[in-house]
């Protein structure tokens, strides 16, 4: 088999794997949220568990499916826009898509950072946590959901740009002042050896 071949056999299998993965995502989210015939607490249980295993699942192999969740966003914003901009028959009130276009707006500007990065695992969390927020937003027919996944997301992000300004600012000074950092060593050397002449003179 060429190598070309065992490639596209790959990529089919991704794409596979991901689509089985979405409907197992919104599956356990209609059973969690009790939707139809499925509302006794054992298939509730049973989603809870399964989307459980589905955000572990996903918080280990963010860096393989950030990219793509990227792309999924972009294309809800651009299906939005034509929807409102069309006058198509909408299930839902126009400010409702106009919330929802925002709202996914604001969450591909969060995620497009990580196309050039690798997501620490924080942002990893907050990653995942967004991805399930998106789910319940379409199973509800709410934006509450997705404003909670991206407030969150916003916030991590905030955190993480201030802790790494503040080691930035850090590393500056430290740079700066080699001359006073060299000093306190040598200072403190010699304290050490006038300690150990004082020892020797007593002894």
């Amino acid at each position: 088999m060429s190598e070309r071949s065992k490639s596209g056999l790959r990529l089919a299998g991704c794409v596979y794997l991901t689509l089985a993965l979405i409907y197992t995502l919104f599956v356990s989210t209609g059973l969690l949220l009790g939707e139809g015939a499925y509302n006794q607490p054992m298939y509730r249980v049973v989603g809870a568990c399964a989307l459980v295993a589905i955000a572990t699942l996903m918080f280990a192999t963010v860096q393989h499916w950030v990219g793509w969740f990227l792309g999924v966003l972009c294309y809800l914003v651009l299906k939005t826009v034509c929807a409102l901009l069309l006058f198509v028959p909408l299930m839902q009130p126009r400010l409702w898509f106009i919330e929802f276009g925002l709202l996914l707006g604001l969450a591909v500007l969060l995620c497009a950072r990580y196309a050039s990065r690798e997501p620490q695992k924080i942002e990893s969390a907050g990653l995942v946590g967004l991805v399930l927020a998106l789910t319940f937003a379409l199973e509800c027919d709410s934006n509450n959901p997705l404003l909670l996944g991206v407030t969150v997301l916003t916030v991590i992000q905030l955190a993480y740009r201030r802790n790494e300004r503040t080691s930035k600012l850090k590393a500056g000074q430290v740079m700066q002042n080699p001359a006073d950092h060299g000093a306190e060593i040598n200072q403190a050397f010699t304290e050490e050896q006038q300690e150990q002449n004082h020892s020797a003179a007593v002894a």
